[in-house]
């Protein structure tokens, strides 16, 4: 019996490493533009970092001491007071803070606390400059995204994205 010419016969089952190779490209694609989405912004790490700072003082200050937290824009940075008695004399002077938070580099600070917050004994925020209860938003601008961490009067403290 004679067999079929070599053009005719059936291919054997399965895929070549051509069809295997183009299939891991697409997904390899796939998956570098995943992980971008989901990779936070630096704007978006500078506003947790910040969100979390004002949460560990407002801690310090419900456990007794002294909480607080104001931007210094000759400096560029955020000036942070903790520990000591509540609301001591040299919160607000920037040569007793206890500690500085600059942005990370491409993060601009484009919104702030007119007077930053200090916090009280009772966990309620309230201004520098005196006054009541008070409470605002902090702004920080990335390249490629804008949030706000807002600071309630009450204590809570949340991030947000802001809109395009």
């Amino acid at each position: 019996m004679r067999r079929a010419p070599r053009a005719l016969r059936a291919a054997p089952p399965g895929v070549t490493l051509l069809e295997v190779l183009v299939v891991l490209a697409l997904l390899a694609v796939l998956a570098a533009a995943a992980a971008r989405a989901w990779t936070p912004t630096q704007a978006e790490r500078a506003a947790h970092s910040y969100a979390n700072h004002v949460r560990a003082l407002r801690a310090t200050a419900l456990a007794g001491g002294t909480g607080a937290i104001r931007w210094a824009p000759d400096a560029g940075r955020f000036d942070v007071w903790r520990g000591g008695p509540p609301l001591a004399a040299d919160v607000g002077d920037p040569a007793a803070a206890t500690d500085a938070v600059a942005p990370p580099d491409g993060v601009a600070v484009v919104g702030t606390l007119r007077d930053g917050v200090r916090w009280t004994p009772d966990g309620s925020g309230r201004s520098f400059a005196g006054g009541g209860v008070y409470g605002g938003r902090v702004r920080f601008a990335g390249k490629h995204a804008t949030w706000d961490v807002v600071v309630a009067s009450s204590g809570r403290i949340r991030v947000e994205a802001v809109a395009p």
